[in-house]
């Protein structure tokens, strides 16, 4: 076969993606393509990637954006990003090739791409509540990366809301049971030494990591009280039948109790006034106000909320 004098044009074309993370594995859709439609879907493709490996890509269908048309000439590249944050650049290339009686010229792409840290997240848990003023106590801190990168070993602080340190230690070798990569570490705190709601934070700074990561900061509320005084005994009783209630959640701020079988649930509280609240589910109660000066019993009906009939509609 007679190889034409005049050579056609060989195009190389990829779908950038804006940005892939850090040492991420991605595929880059390619064409190469003969402007005179000469079919080059044969032609090796050969890349040099930004720390100068060279590879080369033999023809393999990808049925990318391109489109159906495409299939045959489309192939996925598969690269790996840097371990550095940046704009990293690829060079593909294509050789002088002979295809239906023509020679296709030489071709050259660069493809830069941008690489960017992976997130972190962070898990506070195990908080007890509410707190007394001054009382030594211990919560669970948590960080993971959505890469499920090890970051055993790495700090992780809890900040008060001036940004003071007030814990810190490295998380553990072992991710928490049933995560997959939540390390994790338990740190000991010393309540306020003055009542109210506090918010804190719990900080990851990432900034050791071998792979790039984002730091993350998360934050979180802690009730503190004054030290009980005063025992206050709440019993929940059916409206209409004065028969006790179990299981009834019983509440006065951030003070909780559940009732026992006999209908009683018992919380030491400091003096105040308090906003009394009984919850169980298919009885509905009122907010009771109560002043605790002393130890008291109070108590409380609720009324059973009747079921919806389904055929209501049916029987106006």
């Amino acid at each position: 076969m007679t190889v034409r004098a005049t050579p056609h044009a060989t195009v190389i074309a990829a779908d950038e993606p804006a940005e892939v993370a850090v040492g991420a594995d991605f595929v880059l859709p390619v064409r190469v393509s003969c402007p005179a439609g000469c079919d080059l879907s044969a032609v090796p493709i050969e890349t040099t990637a930004p720390d100068g490996a060279i590879a080369i890509v033999e023809p393999v269908a990808f049925p990318g954006e391109f489109g159906k048309s495409d299939i045959g000439r489309t192939r996925g590249i598969a690269l790996k990003a840097p371990n550095r944050v940046g704009v990293h650049t690829w060079r593909l290339s294509c050789a002088a090739y002979a295809c239906a009686g023509a020679l296709h010229g030489e071709s050259l792409l660069s493809v830069s791409i941008r690489t960017r840290p992976h997130q972190t997240s962070l898990a506070v848990w195990a908080i007890p509540s509410p707190l007394v003023t001054g009382q030594p106590f211990a919560i669970k801190v948590g960080a993971k990366s959505t890469a499920g990168c090890d970051l055993a070993g790495k700090r992780i602080a809890v900040c008060d809301e001036t940004g003071a340190v007030l814990a810190s230690d490295v998380l553990g070798d072992t991710p928490w049971p049933g995560t997959s990569a939540l390390y994790w570490t338990e740190l000991a705190l010393v309540a306020p030494a003055e009542a109210g709601m506090f918010s804190w934070s719990v900080k990851f700074e990432a900034a050791d990591l071998a792979v790039p990561h984002h730091g993350a900061s998360s934050r979180f509320s802690i009730a503190i009280v004054n030290p009980p005084e005063h025992r206050l005994t709440v019993k929940v009783v059916e409206l209409e039948t004065a028969a006790p209630i179990a299981n009834a959640q019983v509440r006065l701020g951030a003070y909780r109790a559940a009732t026992g079988g006999s209908g009683l649930a018992e919380l030491m509280l400091p003096k105040g006034s308090y906003d009394l609240d009984v919850w169980k589910s298919g009885y509905e109660a009122p907010t009771t106000a109560i002043a605790i000066d002393a130890d008291v019993t109070v108590e409380v009906a609720i009324a059973a909320v009747p079921e919806e009939n389904p055929d209501a509609a049916w029987l106006m």
